[in-house]
């Protein structure tokens, strides 16, 4: 049976189109950032899958780098918001990203509507871009070619929330100052170790998975802690949490509630819930080996901190809580010799491989949201009686 999961998980790797992303020239993304040379701030228009990707890679390469992020997305219909972050633009210096697959969604395409109105005068054929399905049913392909807009094909066979490997994500994280090829590495490495794997027994990240599934099977436990010990990954929390809940909350009886924590920080506030609250989580714990050093404290009232340094302390709390949480629950740890983009890149590679082998194991389908539907109609209903 797992046996034929695994194999099951490599021929879709070798066939899905978010995979095959993997080995497509990078060209068509760099061409489409020259678009935007001269240009101090860019403004992605998108939401949902949209835009968790790419904002998950430019804030991880602003806080790596210490650079203030030159993207800046607007996703939400919060209207100070939007309205804030257009008046600290300069338009003329300002370049637009506009990204919706079906061009459809209604919150991207009131954001982007509202900035047309806002700055009618704008340069949209040579400072804009809009990616989507280039089909009739578009509604935003319409709305770019009413502008003169350049219009770039969002892969019509990859969903939103699998497209950060796509020009999607890449553009955006090029224009932040994200190495994009090592990006790309640490998914192929990631792959690679799934790929040449004979049996389960040749991939632990495959058979950790599987263990997982077991753990959460019978639903009394249904809650997935991802614990990562950096502030560099704020973003992915909101990435992965996308990507769990679309993908398996499909079954009335099945389902994986993401939670993500970052540590140290949160052992301060969740830690005592994971210890001592309700047995209903798994853990998945993110660490690393090295980090920026720092000079260590010379001052003997520090006790135990005496002659160590801030990465010193971050180990010993990784190790202890690691420890204190295997007494009460299952986890798996993570650990990369350093977080950079291509530890990144190989998370939200192992995040599809994940997901698409918990869906295969409960019998659901990784790939559509048909719950939310029902959400999407009552709003369209409800703005057209204010």
């Amino acid at each position: 049976m797992i046996s034929e999961i695994l194999r099951y998980v490599q021929d879709l790797i070798g066939t899905m189109d978010a995979f095959k992303s993997l080995n497509t020239s990078l060209v068509p993304v760099r061409e489409a950032a020259e678009k935007f040379v001269g240009c101090e701030k860019i403004l992605v228009i998108g939401t949902g899958g949209s835009s968790l990707g790419g904002k998950c890679l430019v804030n991880f390469e602003a806080l790596y780098s210490g650079k203030a992020p030159k993207v800046t997305f607007l996703e939400n219909v919060d209207s100070r918001h939007f309205v804030n972050v257009i008046n600290q633009c300069d338009r003329d210096r300002t370049g637009i990203i506009v990204i919706s697959k079906s061009g459809r969604t209604t919150e991207t395409l009131m954001l982007f509507a509202s900035l047309c109105e806002a700055w009618p005068e704008f340069d949209y054929p040579n400072r804009a871009i809009a990616i989507t399905e280039l089909a009739d049913t578009s509604t935003l392909m319409a709305l770019a070619q009413s502008k003169g807009m350049t219009a770039l094909e969002h892969n019509p066979n990859i969903g939103g929330r699998f497209s950060v490997f796509s020009i999607v994500g890449l553009l955006p994280a090029l224009l932040g100052g994200v190495d994009i090829d090592l990006f790309i590495s640490g998914a192929k490495a990631v792959v690679a170790e799934l790929m040449k794997a004979s049996t389960p027994d040749e991939c632990k990240l495959f058979t950790d998975i599987v263990d997982m599934y077991e753990v959460v099977r019978g639903g009394k436990v249904n809650i997935h802690v991802l614990m990562t010990y950096s502030d560099l990954f704020g973003d992915y929390h909101k990435w992965a949490t996308q990507l769990i809940s679309e993908s398996i909350g499909k079954s009335g009886s099945f389902g994986i509630t993401p939670v993500g924590a970052v540590g140290t920080v949160d052992q301060h506030s969740m830690l005592q819930l994971f210890l001592g609250g309700p047995p209903d989580k798994i853990f998945t714990v993110i660490t690393q080996k090295k980090n920026v050093d720092t000079s260590r404290v010379n001052c003997e009232l520090l006790g135990a901190l005496h002659a160590h340094n801030i990465h010193d302390l971050m180990l010993a709390h990784q190790r202890a809580t690691i420890e204190a949480l295997k007494e009460k629950a299952f986890v798996r740890v993570i650990e990369f010799d350093e977080f950079n983009v291509w530890a990144l890149g190989y998370l939200m590679a192992l995040s599809f491989i994940e997901v698409i082998t918990i869906a295969k194991l409960a019998g659901v389908n990784p790939f559509d949201q048909p719950a939310v539907e029902a959400s999407k109609k009552l709003a369209i209903r409800y703005i057209s009686e204010l």
